[in-house]
């Protein structure tokens, strides 16, 4: 009856681990080819029982790169940014994208994709144990690859204020003038053009991907610019409600509502809010999925003809 063998070591991260990591820890090349440790790339494991994210991944791999960092979409995933569907995904055999210092050998990893570039230590961060760049050198990155809307959209993510209750923090992740300052910064860069154009666009407030759509599409139809997720406070200070996007000189406020919207406590609530904009005399627009295919056309409408109602003479 063969031995069982000895357990591989436990400061290996079970998501991914490179034979040098294994090496330095006691665990052979011998002791790999076992049936609890897996291969899943070029000198490359993991536990059998273990799924590999992009972050096991790049913890793996960058040990064996100095100066390296995770960044451009790999650092936008692992951070939780909204980008576009088609690029959210990442599965074992796709490349992680890797920012490497001038002075650096190129890898010719099928599994890193990489990119020179001298990363200031103001921009050097360690998210859950791996070397990433910071979240506004991260969105400058992107400013090459995205198109003009999705880079406002994730500016809104970066400096939205957070809802304590719900997210667990308090501090937004960035700053206007941060995103301001690594724009400045990086005169001559590729994408930096893009950049500086979202960042005029990048507003505090935006709590979805879609709110920010559906400003944008209401700024190319010359609406007045609403203001974002304010409170209506009614008599004796009580807050009323909080809208999407508001229009109080023409009593105006429009909702999207996306997929939590369709829980029976989320309608109930609805319905309630509803009731309550009638009662102050507010008109609500809400806007769903539909409403925002053919660059949002359909809801532009809508909320035209709300604030038109509302005394508004066509005028931004």
């Amino acid at each position: 009856m063969p031995r069982r063998p000895k357990p591989l070591p436990p400061g290996l991260r079970p998501g991914a681990f490179t034979v040098a990591q294994a090496a330095r820890l006691g665990a052979g090349p011998e002791r790999l080819r076992r049936a609890d440790a897996e291969r899943i790339g070029y000198g490359v494991y993991r536990l059998r029982e273990a799924t590999t994210t992009e972050l096991d991944l790049a913890a793996a791999l960058l040990d064996d790169l100095p100066g390296a960092v995770l960044s451009g979409r790999s650092a936008a995933r692992a951070r939780g940014f909204p980008l576009p569907q088609h690029l959210q995904g990442w599965s074992v055999g796709d490349p992680i994208e890797v920012t490497i210092p001038p002075w650096c050998s190129p890898t010719h990893r099928a599994d890193i994709v990489t990119r020179r570039a001298e990363i200031p230590e103001a921009h050097r961060r360690r998210f859950q144990g791996v070397p990433i760049t910071s979240c506004e050198r991260t969105w400058l990155d992107l400013a090459a690859d995205l198109d003009l809307p999705d880079l406002v959209s994730i500016g809104d993510h970066l400096v939205r204020v957070p809802r304590p209750e719900l997210e667990g923090r308090i501090e937004p992740f960035s700053s206007p003038d941060l995103l301001a300052a690594v724009v400045e910064d990086g005169a001559g860069r590729p994408g930096v053009r893009s950049a500086r154009a979202a960042l005029g666009l990048v507003r505090i407030g935006a709590d979805s991907p879609r709110e920010t759509e559906l400003r944008l599409a209401l700024g190319e139809a010359g609406i007045p610019e609403p203001l974002l997720n304010v409170p209506i406070v009614g008599p004796g200070g009580r807050l009323l409600h909080e809208p999407d996007l508001q229009w109080p000189r023409f009593r105006v406020a429009a909702e999207y509502e996306g997929e939590h919207h369709r829980t029976p406590e989320q309608i109930a609530r609805d319905i309630d809010r509803a009731e309550t904009i009638r009662r102050i005399e507010w008109r609500e627009v809400r806007i769903v999925a539909p409403h925002m295919s053919h660059g949002a056309d359909e809801a532009v409408h809508r909320i035209v003809d709300a604030l038109v109602d509302g005394g508004w003479d066509g005028r931004p």
